[in-house]
């Protein structure tokens, strides 16, 4: 977009191409979504890692991917292509993600001490092309609209298809074991499961790098983006960029214990089988489809604020209720309605944020003059995924430390401490952060303001902004 073009803050897209970008939320989260559920699992019950040291080889892999989401944001920024800064790189990271994808899933019976190199690895490279394609596909999303709705929408049909996932991978482990049993070692059914869900990537992937052609409108060509640290210190006086940091970054511990421990609270302490787990995945995956709708509702009658707090905290609730005191060993039924109630929050925790962040971009050109895009959504997805290391690593430890044994009968004792490590690492969480999700400032409002504003400054006016202190930290006198 030339500096000098005015923005239409009433900017709206064709439905196809609303609809291909919402396909991004399968092919950037298949593999994370799967690999939050099952890694650890993968790691201890499947190849034979200890907990504690599978836990921290996924975190050194995360680590990695946060602190390479900055750079790859950097780099995506500096882009100058006639085919657009983000869709290069879409495309050309697709092959190599999808086989990743599935290396990361294949236990080649190597020795424990062999594996774990191997895991190392190939966790490294998976991350690698995780974040390019995640922050590509995220950034594509903030310069295709400035609409506030119109934001809010692509963030909803990303999150959308991000619940699919949960729908389409309740039967992972049922199809892990009916492809397992072609093979002599049945581990390889992992590898052809993730085959499969990797095939539907590719295409979602190459509908999105071909729809969405034309529409990657709002960057400044004329500006070469650099991580450095006047960049950083710029976005760090962006009230509404450190706000969401928080918000996210704690929402994703919560999010993330979730993730790592359903499968062996399902397994262990309510006791169900592949086909139970399976079908409670679906539940949850059916349900969060429909939440990711109503956490747009609620964002379009409200505000993302407003749609923060009431999921979130609705979430913390069910989940101190249902994990605490409701579900017993065998209630496949009370898990249902569990998973299904819990989507609201689980949605919300990335669809609210995932809509924030571009309207942070342009509170941020308003500041600097330029539009940093690539950077932000980078920085944002740093600490996201630092705070997703950190919950993974704990949860890893934690359940050494509680006595679990992937090769042992697990003890009541154990049993009772991962019931409630459940209920404090994620409903605990999910209630602090909705709190603190009140002082989110950038309303529906406020962001007309601020688009207002650039385009005042576009057209030579003078802009004032100690008139956004709410948004900016601004220098006193």
């Amino acid at each position: 977009m030339d500096n000098n073009t005015a923005m239409n803050v009433n900017e709206k897209l064709p439905l196809k191409v609303k609809l291909a970008y919402g396909l991004s939320g399968y092919s950037s989260f298949i593999t994370w979504t799967i690999f939050s559920a099952y890694g650890l699992y993968f790691f201890t019950d499947i190849v034979g890692i200890s907990a504690a040291f599978a836990g921290a080889m996924i975190s050194l892999g995360t680590v990695w991917d946060a602190i390479s989401d900055p750079l790859v944001g950097s780099i995506s920024d500096g882009i100058k292509s006639e085919k657009g800064r983000r869709r290069p790189l879409i495309i050309g990271v697709a092959i190599p993600f999808a086989l990743i994808s599935i290396l990361l899933f294949t236990n080649f019976g190597f020795s424990e001490q062999v594996s774990k190199v191997y895991f190392v690895v190939v966790i490294i490279l998976y991350y690698t092309a995780q974040t390019v394609l995640d922050i590509s596909c995220s950034a594509l999303g903030s310069e295709m609209t400035i609409d506030y709705d119109e934001r809010s929408t692509l963030a909803t049909l990303k999150n959308f298809f991000a619940m699919v996932v949960v729908m389409a991978y309740s039967p992972f482990l049922l199809l892990t074991e009916f492809f397992g049993q072609f093979f002599e070692n049945s581990d390889y059914g992992w590898s052809c499961t993730l085959a499969v869900y990797m095939a539907v990537a590719l295409v979602c992937i190459f509908i999105i790098w071909k729809t969405t052609k034309g529409y990657e409108r709002h960057h400044d060509s004329t500006v070469d983006n650099k991580l450095d640290k006047a960049t950083i210190k710029q976005i760090i006086k962006n009230k509404s960029v450190i706000i969401v940091m928080i918000l996210f970054a704690v929402g994703v511990i919560g999010m993330t214990c979730s993730n790592s421990l359903m499968v062996y609270y399902f397994t262990y302490y309510v006791q169900l089988n592949s086909a139970q787990i399976a079908t409670a995945f679906l539940v949850l995956g059916i349900a969060s489809c429909i939440a990711s709708l109503i956490v747009d509702v609620i964002i379009k009658k409200t505000s993302k604020r407003i749609a923060w707090v009431i999921t979130l905290l609705e979430s913390a609730i069910v989940v101190i209720l249902f994990v605490g005191f409701i579900i017993g060993p065998g209630d496949l039924g009370k898990v249902c309605v569990f998973v299904a109630l819990v989507s609201l929050g689980t949605a919300a925790v990335y669809q609210v944020p995932w809509a924030m962040i571009p309207d942070t971009v342009d509170v941020n050109e308003l500041s600097t003059g330029k539009r940093t895009d690539g950077v932000i959504f980078g920085l944002i997805a740093f600490i996201q995924k630092c705070a997703g290391a950190l919950s993974i690593s704990i949860c890893g430890v934690m359940l050494t430390v509680i006595g679990y044994s992937a090769e042992a009968v697990q003890t009541a004792e154990t049993l009772s401490s991962l019931k409630w490590l459940y209920v404090c690492g994620c409903g605990g969480i999910f209630g602090i952060i909705a709190i603190v999700g009140l002082i989110y400032p950038l309303s529906k409002k406020r962001h007309d303001d601020v688009i207002k504003a650039i385009n005042d400054r576009k057209e030579g006016k003078d802009v004032n902004l100690a008139e956004f202190k709410d948004l900016l930290i601004t220098k006193k006198g």
